[in-house]
């Protein structure tokens, strides 16, 4: 089947630059790939180099990209695999899927510039900015002016020591509202991340350590029993990420790598196969006049935004 293949750059500035234990991150910069079949059925991928993941030369990526819309054969690397595999995901197939009803809530991103939304029952806060003396204080004195029925998701990008981590383990040892506390450690201590578990009174995510074995059930195996927070634009494979998700929907939280609404849409879509509030705010780009209402909406609906909306936005930015 021949299909016609597109992509463009898209570019977006943060409302306000986001801090993370890696570094300072002011906009996000993508390739999003849009391809048609004879039949019509029109679908959307992204290339999302990622700082601290998967972070490859933006030109190279570009010029494998040019290649493939001119129909040739091209070398992948896992970033490129994952959009070919969005661009050919079920995803697109709405309304198909078993999922168009189901609605999608996505946990608040503290940052340092944005309000706390009063609807916000899940947040998610970045720590490993400072020492860790200093950030267990501030955010056991954050979670004392939060309802009970408030949850908090600690993500430290892989930047805790042991004794950070059990430091953070007897601070919050007992605090409800603590859901977890994610990746705490680089992905070279995987071994030791998956020895302390069970050590443990609060509850972890894995992260990056995903991105590094590419393979979710490796994890599952091993008897991991925390959660799962997957970005499925990491991930070479759609089609392996949907059926974890769907075989652990309590314990799999779908998160973002800031895509462009045609990546962001796909990945509500993503998020819908899981029961967990997901790690999905887009308040980033709030403001930004490219931006669909329907992505700043609370709760979120997979579908809401079709792909035929998808392509007025597309032919806008030629």
């Amino acid at each position: 089947m021949k299909h016609y293949r597109q992509y463009r750059i898209y570019s977006q500035k943060f409302v306000c630059s986001h801090e993370t234990s890696l570094g300072e991150w002011k906009k996000r910069q993508s390739i999003v790939l849009r391809q048609e079949d004879e039949q019509g059925r029109v679908s959307f991928g992204e290339v999302l180099p990622t700082i601290g993941f998967v972070n490859p030369d933006f030109d190279e990526l570009l010029s494998v990209v040019n290649a493939w819309s001119n129909g040739k054969d091209v070398k992948w690397n896992p970033l490129i695999s994952s959009a070919l595999s969005c661009l050919n995901s079920k995803i697109w197939d709405i309304p198909k899927n078993d999922f168009v009803s189901e609605s999608v809530f996505s946990a608040e991103l503290l940052n340092s510039n944005l309000n706390i939304s009063n609807k916000a029952k899940v947040l998610k806060k970045k720590i490993g900015l400072k020492s860790a003396i200093i950030e267990i204080s501030e955010v056991l004195e954050f979670i004392k002016s939060l309802p009970i029925t408030s949850l908090i998701r600690l993500d430290a990008n892989g930047s805790l020591s042991k004794t950070d981590l059990f430091a953070w383990n007897e601070a919050l040892s007992g605090e409800s509202r603590v859901q977890f506390l994610e990746q705490p450690f680089p992905k070279e201590k995987t071994d030791e991340l998956l020895q302390i578990e069970s050590k443990l009174d609060i509850s972890l995510a894995l992260d990056e350590s995903l991105v590094w074995q590419n393979d979710l059930s490796f994890f599952k195996k091993a008897g991991w029993t925390g959660f799962y927070v997957i970005k499925p634009f990491l991930f070479p494979d759609w089609d392996q990420v949907l059926s974890f998700i769907k075989s652990e929907p309590q314990r799999s939280v779908v998160s973002t790598v800031f895509e462009s609404p045609f990546g962001y849409e796909a990945l509500i879509r993503c998020a819908a196969y899981s029961k967990m509030v997901a790690g999905i705010d887009r308040s980033l780009f709030q403001g930004d006049d490219r931006e669909f209402p329907q992505h700043h909406r609370t709760p979120l609906y997979p579908g809401s935004v079709a792909s035929s909306s998808l392509d007025e936005l597309w032919d806008s930015l030629l």
